[in-house]
């Protein structure tokens, strides 16, 4: 209960403030191959967890013309899902850019519903762009940048000799003596850590000493937070290679202490910081979260922890972020909502089902595994439709197997398509099929995963029943 106070607490903190400060960016343009359609522009509200945050809408009219208007207290990094294009742009409090957008590119079937396509990136052309401007002078140096990175990316790879770090870096400063932006500058410069740590030049520590050892934290600028999200990957399981690490980790865990965890990670002398030091705590939960050799139960209450101890907004939002993420699948909560269709195009949400237990599965109907277990679903739904709701997403990329398949066998349980909504694989984690949950009638997860038909779950629903007095 105190984590949530303190989130309404900080929120509000956090919506108040920056309002003051913050200034409009109007972004506008003609594009006549998006008539007709929504714009929604996008900032991550933290760069460890990469939560995206709508911040403008705006629609584009008959004649193909826009305006988005939104709020930045700061330089920010906007960006935008069009298509097959990943366009995005960094915006200054107070200034106009006539966006270029690049000729409308729908996906394919294929790649809409395929939730791991990777759009391309582009940074969109800004026709009322100067030599000076920031985007400019990111948008040449990333040319510049992007070949030598691919370079050593391949040199890597290959096992060829590293490239020069610091002769490519004079080289290219060359071109950019005369501009004095400090974020351009920052920019600038944890790129060329980055070409550090790809081409093995210098070892992390040393890394990190020169580019966060007493160094300010740029939360909101994307290069030097991607060189701290790759020094600082899966940071707790690098620490524990020493065995007095090992000790201290495990120790910590097992006490489910932040301050234990703190004083174990604190004999790094590159967290001398207490600042630094918190956030790399941070990115250690998030990526323990998705780790099976930490328990979920212990990091959640170290970071309970570190939420009620924080006095910095940037860390209670990533702990936020982190909490919202990791606990949509956890027993106990509710998990994400979803609104699918069946294949007389009726939308039906999950929230629907609020009263009855839901045996929600994932399959395909070309998966020998699904097959299988689908006589037993039907069994079981038999059994205890009177408490239970089967309820089956067709992962199917072609709904006419689903209908063909239904056709044939006549299931009266609920089978959906995730065909409006492909993000609900990642949604629920799917990384085979089929995939079962156990919801119970207060919307939250009982068992995540649960065990298929195969796997005894009529006796655990039973005996669920019998503990609960509903049988």
């Amino acid at each position: 209960m105190a984590f949530f106070k303190k989130i309404f607490r900080i929120t509000t903190i956090l919506l108040a403030f920056p309002l003051a400060l913050s200034a409009q960016v109007t972004l506008w343009g003609n594009a006549p191959s998006y008539a007709g359609q929504e714009l929604v522009f996008f900032k991550y509200a933290d760069y460890v967890t990469q939560t995206e945050e709508v911040i403008a809408r705006c629609n584009v009219d008959e004649t193909g013309n826009f305006k988005c208007k939104l709020k930045v207290d700061e330089i920010t990094y906007v960006f935008n899902h069009l298509g097959v294009y990943r366009i995005y742009l960094f915006v200054e409090p107070q200034k106009e850019y006539q966006l270029v957008l690049p000729e409308y590119e729908p996906k394919t079937e294929q790649q809409r519903l395929n939730p791991f396509f990777r759009e391309t990136d582009l940074h969109v052309g800004i026709a009322n762009m100067e030599p000076n401007d920031l985007n400019y002078l990111i948008n040449s140096f990333d040319l510049q940048f992007n070949q030598h990175f691919d370079d050593i990316v391949k040199n890597a790879y290959t096992g060829k000799p590293n490239i020069p770090i610091d002769s490519l870096k004079n080289s290219m400063e060359e071109l950019f003596v005369n501009h004095n932006n400090t974020f351009f500058n920052s920019y600038r410069d944890y790129r060329y850590g980055l070409l550090s740590q790809l081409a093995l030049m210098q070892q992390s520590r040393s890394i990190s000493n020169n580019y966060f050892g007493n160094k300010p934290i740029l939360y909101n600028n994307p290069a030097y937070m991607e060189l701290f999200n790759l020094l600082f990957d899966k940071y707790f399981l690098f620490f524990a290679r020493s065995d007095s690490g090992n000790e201290g980790i495990d120790k910590a865990t097992n006490q489910r202490s932040y301050t234990q965890l703190k004083n174990t990670l604190a004999q790094d002398d590159v967290l001398a910081n207490d600042t630094l030091l918190e956030l790399v705590v941070l990115k250690g939960l998030h990526d323990g979260f998705f780790d099976d050799r930490f328990s979920r139960g212990a990091l959640l209450a170290i970071l309970d922890s570190l939420y009620s101890q924080s006095i910095n907004a940037e860390h209670l939002l990533i702990a936020e972020n982190i909490r919202t993420k990791v606990t949509r699948l956890l027993p106990g909560f509710v998990p994400s909502p979803f609104e699918l269709y069946t294949l007389d195009n009726k939308l039906v949400k999950l929230s629907q089902f609020e009263g009855k237990y839901v045996y929600l599965n994932f399959c395909t109907t070309t998966s020998y595994s699904c097959l299988q277990e689908f006589p037993l679903l039907e069994k079981l739904y038999e059994k205890y439709k009177k408490h239970l709701e089967i309820v089956t997403i067709s992962i199917d990329t072609e709904i006419e197997d689903l209908k063909v398949f239904l056709d044939q066998t006549n299931y009266e349980w609920t089978f959906l398509h995730y065909g409006n909504k492909p993000d609900i694989v990642r949604d629920f984690d799917i990384r085979a099929f089929p995939t079962y949950f156990l919801i119970g009638p207060d919307r939250r997860l009982i068992t995540s995963p649960a065990p298929s038909p195969k796997e005894n779950f009529e006796q655990q629903f039973f005996n669920l029943l019998r503990s609960r007095g509903e049988l």
